[in-house]
């Protein structure tokens, strides 16, 4: 039997195979960025079992945010990205009461799971310009401590985000960016049910929610474009 036309033919197919995912993975790039956040204040509810405390003003201190994405070029205009990461803010103060001043603290822990549409600004030289939007899901996560106890829970809700930037080109491949970011979710609101070790005390179950949760990052990011 002879193998050449099958050989021929196998070789053809796979160089075809390759030049279409080299194609297709040209547009594809990756960015990580870490940004300085300051959480907006926001109005804090609490529930003690069956009582509900009235509401008061939450500060907060400048928090963190870590950016990973994974992004398609559709042309040279338009992306898509994928883009998760995570943001952590510490509040300060409830009602103008630091919380480090009655042994407390008020930590979340919020893990973005987002789709952006982004268009991009071609500027002079290496330099280049965005804005984009994005929307999907957060994961919150809440870790208080007080004298007596120190519970935790999580919840997922609505996210959404905008965001500005300006990048300029190392290289081919590479660039440097910052950027302006928003990101705002509904309201998240966390329950769980605090044992009182050594009480006499029933278990009580304690939710909290803050009404809006809105933060804005300035962020530094590093881009490789396959």
């Amino acid at each position: 039997m002879n193998f050449r036309p099958i050989t021929a033919a196998a070789i053809l197919v796979v160089s075809a195979l390759a030049g279409h995912a080299q194609g297709w993975t040209k547009n594809l790039y990756t960015s990580v960025g870490a940004a300085y956040v300051q959480q907006q204040d926001t109005i804090l509810s609490e529930s003690i079992g069956t009582m509900t405390v009235p509401g008061g003003t939450s500060t907060f201190d400048s928090g963190i945010r870590g950016d990973f994405i994974l992004g398609y070029n559709i042309n040279k205009a338009w992306g898509v990205e994928f883009n998760t990461g995570i943001i952590w803010n510490s509040m300060d103060t409830f009602n103008g009461t630091s919380l480090s001043s009655v042994n407390q603290t008020f930590n979340t822990y919020t893990i973005p799971f987002l789709a952006n549409l982004v268009y991009r600004i071609p500027l002079k030289g290496p330099f280049s310009a965005y804005v984009g939007a994005g929307a999907g899901g957060a994961a919150s996560i809440l870790h208080y401590t007080s004298s007596t106890y120190d519970p935790s829970d999580s919840t997922f809700v609505f996210a959404y985000q905008a965001k500005a930037g300006v990048e300029y080109a190392l290289t081919k491949h590479a660039s440097l960016g910052v950027a302006y970011q928003f990101f705002g979710t509904t309201d998240p609101n966390w329950r769980f049910t605090v044992n009182y070790v050594g009480s006499i005390l029933p278990p009580t179950d304690i939710s909290f929610k803050e009404e809006g949760f809105y933060t804005h990052a300035f962020t530094v990011n590093f881009t490789w474009t396959f």
